[in-house]
C-alpha cells in the first residue's frame, strides 16, 4: 500500500527538531564565519614586508571588519566563531537522546522495524477479511442492496 503526499496522515510525518532554547541554526553552522575569515586571511598582504613592526600595545584590530586580516589577528577574528561552537557543544549535548549510543539506537531501529513488520502483517490480514467480506455479499445477491 502507498501513499500518496495528500494522504500522509500526521504520524507519518516525521516531528521536526526542537531545538533547546538559546541555541539557533547560526550557532551551529559556522562553515561560512570560517570561509570569510580564512578568505580575508589569505587577501592580506603587508605593505611593506622588510618593515613589520612588532604589536601595538592596544591592537588596532575590528573583529567586525571584513578587510584584509593580519596573522596576528587571527585570534581576535576567531574568538566570537569559539564562543559560538562552546554554546553550540552546550546546547546540542542538552538535546535528548545525545547520550545514547549507535548500538542503542540500531536496537531501536530494529525494534522499530519489527513493529512496522507487524503491522503490516495485521493490515494484510484485515485487507483479506474485507475483501472475503465483499465477496461473501456478492455472492448472496442483491438481496442485501438497499432498492432504489
Amino acid at each position: 500500500m502507498t501513499t500518496t503526499p495528500s494522504q500522509a496522515t500526521p504520524s507519518q510525518i516525521p516531528p521536526t527538531m526542537i531545538l533547546p532554547e538559546g541555541l539557533t541554526a547560526d550557532y551551529i553552522d559556522t562553515i561560512p564565519v570560517l570561509c570569510e575569515t580564512i578568505s580575508r586571511l589569505q587577501n592580506f598582504s603587508p605593505s611593506n614586508p622588510s618593515a613589520v613592526s612588532p604589536p601595538a600595545a592596544t591592537p588596532s584590530f575590528n573583529a567586525n571588519s571584513t578587510g584584509p586580516l593580519n596573522i596576528k589577528d587571527i585570534y581576535a577574528a576567531t574568538d566570537g566563531i569559539k564562543h559560538k561552537l562552546q554554546k553550540a557543544r552546550v546546547g546540542v549535548n542538552s538535546m535528548p537522546d545525545m547520550h545514547r549510543t549507535i548500538e542503542d539506537q540500531e536496537e531501536e531501529i530494529r525494534e522499530c522495524e519489527e513493529k512496522i513488520a507487524q503491522q503490516k502483517e495485521v493490515l494484510n490480514l484485515l485487507m483479506k477479511v474485507g475483501l472475503n467480506m465483499k465477496k461473501e455479499r456478492e455472492e448472496r445477491g442483491s438481496g442485501d442492496k438497499m432498492e432504489t
